[in-house]
């Protein structure tokens, strides 16, 4: 029998990560270089590296693929470097300033003196404007002139020279016929511009949001289409038979055809895909509540999960972009392995946002890289053996990390080179714990009731210091998790999420509403029909946004399949209040006040086949007997170097127990076990942490 695999590629900012399982369970993982000039190249070379392990070769790996799940931050990155398209803007007559004006140069923190200025997306002169108008009620109450709307669209692209045009008119959320003429006109004069009307993307009141969307949108979409075409028609030149879909930011995947209409929703992918994985992997080990963290190359990214359900946000802001993107919540700091330590203008050490990413990458690389990073504090201290980095694959070179250590902190702190490196282990320890507090802490969550599931490739040497800062008392360090986010990518089903205005009231019929939730699940029924899944094989979920009367501000609650009728939404608007105390506590509801729906949501999810991860019986060994060596470490939390055993992952079977202080090294990262954990390898080849 042939055997069939599934692929994920995680690409992030310094790596690219590929896991590739078969229906045995069998897994194959690797790594390669992040390419940013041409991303492509990675992507490649991680398949290259995998096939090899396996010893096949490249075309009969993709031959054999029935799924490849991508993740990329290619829009991420796009938005938070603000490297996009030029983009043409196209606004309700009178309403040029919107962008700039946004919601006040005030932002969500509590320090309202704090002020935060929207960077320009649209150069001012690209935005236009357009005679016409939609009242609140849906009716056309100024005839579009569409000789103006020619002109307009004449001047942007031949004059401004803009790759993308967004179109975002007053009200078109209630009627979008005024919008769906604009682009009709854009794409026959125009059809290799790039077009998003807000009325597609994101048809949902509150016109700051949707047109900060709907620009977002058009500002990544010609690199994301190009990127998609270019990941597609390579793949299947080299022999790839199945389609190649992409993980979203709501999770789950979606085809190519969908990422190129709105390639915004693949803001934090990668993440996302650890965040799968890990409600995966806990439903796996029976465990319900999970603290996620992801520490790569460039970034620290960490969630939570309570009863096996993310915690999902409706209103996200991207830099300081604030979007009606609805995602799983993944928090993001800069500190990764590649992240940049430095002195601020006190002398103070600071550790990130700013990246080494994998070009030219920490000094200890040796190519070329100038600045002291995390990974170089890392060989500094003793936890990375330089000659065992990636299973030896790249030796990295100590003395240009104790040089650059030396340089650019220690002479100008007046101290040890340790001392700088430790200095900085513990920065990131204390950053990435107040990340971990943000998700928990901050949201009512004790994080002793919950499991700390830790990946990435460098996030297992500061996991357990991690969990007894704030107070967990157990870990996951799962089997792949130098690549776990790929792997993650394998966890999610294909999912489609639509949002739309849809006001109702206690007292109002909901013939409207209806009308509404059934043109939606016709949508998405459509997309998924285009992706291969037949009836039967997926499932549609509804929601409404629901709020007191007054509020600014929605929470989501389901609504039940089928036709709905007046008494179903009373019920719903009845119960509310619980359920609001349910998520902000005992006595925030306003409960003399009625209870309105604001916004529908339906969400389409097409079920695929997954592969599980091959179990194995338990073999304990002895740990004398898979010890490798004895390494002097520098153990920052103690103040001291210790004599430490390392044990060799590769020899070490289900059931064997490790008691700290412990170095366990695999072929992609290393675990660091202090003093009074122990590490219980399971069935699943994962470390189980007791602290």
């Amino acid at each position: 029998m042939t055997d069939s695999y599934q692929i994920g590629i995680d690409m992030g900012g310094t790596f690219t990560d590929i896991v590739v399982i078969n229906q045995k369970g069998e897994m194959w993982t690797d790594k390669a270089d992040t390419t940013p000039k041409n991303l492509i190249e990675g992507l490649l070379t991680s398949l290259d590296n995998v096939s090899g392990q396996m010893g096949i070769s490249r075309t009969s790996l993709l031959n054999q693929c029935d799924r490849f799940v991508h993740g990329t931050t290619i829009v991420t990155n796009s938005i938070a470097e603000l490297k996009g398209a030029k983009v043409g803007l196209l606004v309700t007559k009178g309403f040029r300033d919107t962008l700039r004006i946004a919601r006040s140069p005030r932002t969500d923190d509590r320090d309202h003196h704090k002020q935060v200025n929207v960077p320009d997306i649209v150069d001012r002169k690209c935005i236009l404007e357009i005679e016409e108008r939609i009242d609140k009620n849906g009716k056309e109450i100024v005839e579009m002139n569409s000789r103006q709307v020619e002109q307009a669209v004449k001047q942007l692209v031949e004059e401004n020279n803009v790759e993308a045009i967004a179109v975002c008119l007053l009200w078109s959320f209630l009627n979008a016929e005024h919008e769906q003429q604009v682009k009709k006109i854009i794409e026959s004069k125009y059809p290799s511009v790039y077009v998003t009307v807000s009325s597609e993307l994101y048809p949902v009141m509150r016109e700051y949001e949707r047109m900060v969307t709907t620009t977002l949108n058009a500002f990544t979409g010609p690199k994301v289409v190009r990127y998609v075409d270019q990941v597609q028609s390579t793949l299947e030149e080299i022999g790839l038979k199945s389609s190649v879909v992409f993980i979203q930011s709501f999770g789950g995947s979606l085809s190519a055809d969908e990422v190129r209409l709105a390639p915004i929703t693949l803001v934090d992918s990668g993440p996302v895909g650890g965040v799968l994985g890990s409600n995966h992997l806990g439903t796996t080990l029976g465990i319900k509540n999970m603290i996620t963290g992801d520490m790569g190359g460039t970034s620290y990214d960490c969630s939570v999960i309570v009863d096996n359900k993310f915690s999902k946000t409706q209103r996200v802001y991207l830099r300081e972009f604030l979007t009606g993107l609805s995602k799983i919540d993944v928090t993001a700091i800069g500190s990764g392995g590649g992240s940049i330590a430095w002195l601020d203008s006190r002398g103070v050490p600071q550790v990130g946002p700013q990246s080494a990413s994998s070009d030219p990458g920490p000094v200890c690389y040796g190519r070329g890289g100038d600045q002291p990073t995390v990974t170089d504090a890392n060989v500094v201290l003793g936890f990375i053996d330089p000659m065992y980095f990636l299973g030896g694959r790249r030796k990295l070179e100590k003395e240009k990390a104790e040089e650059v250590y030396n340089e650019k902190l220690a002479s100008k702190l007046d101290m040890s080179i340790t001392d700088a490196a430790a200095s900085v282990y513990q920065l990131v320890v204390a950053s990435m714990s107040n990340a971990v507090r943000g998700v928990s802490v901050e949201r009512g969550h004790d994080p002793s009731e919950f499991t700390f599931v830790a990946y990435g490739g460098a996030l297992p040497i500061f996991a357990a210091e991690i969990c007894r800062e704030i107070g967990i008392r157990k870990a996951v360090i799962p089997s792949t998790s130098a690549v776990f986010s790929a792997q993650g990518l394998l966890a999610g089903d294909d999912v489609r999420n639509l949002v739309r205005s849809c006001f109702w009231k206690p007292g109002q019929e909901v013939d409207n509403v209806n009308k509404i939730l059934e043109e939606m699940e016709e949508q998405i029924k459509a997309s998924l029909y285009a992706s291969g899944f037949k009836d039967g094989e997926y499932e549609i979920q509804r929601f409404g946004d629901f709020k007191f009367e007054g509020q600014i501000f929605e929470l989501p609650v389901p609504i039940p399949s089928g036709r709905l009728t007046r008494k179903t939404l009373e019920e719903i608007a009845n119960n509310f209040a619980p359920l609001y105390e349910a998520e902000y506590g005992p006595g925030t509801a306003w409960v003399h006040s009625p209870v309105n729906m604001f916004t529908v949501r339906v969400t389409g999810i097409g079920n695929v086949e997954k592969f599980q991860p091959k179990s194995y019986s338990d073999n304990p060994v002895k740990a004398e007997d898979v010890q490798k060596s004895t390494r002097q470490v520098f153990l920052p939390m103690e103040h001291k170097w210790t004599d430490i055993p390392v044990y060799d992952d590769r020899e070490i079977t289900p059931g064997s127990k490790f008691v700290g202080p412990a170095i366990i090294e695999r072929t992609q990262t290393t675990i660091f076990i202090p003093e009074g954990t122990i590490a219980t390898m399971d069935n699943y080849r994962n470390y189980l942490l007791d602290l």
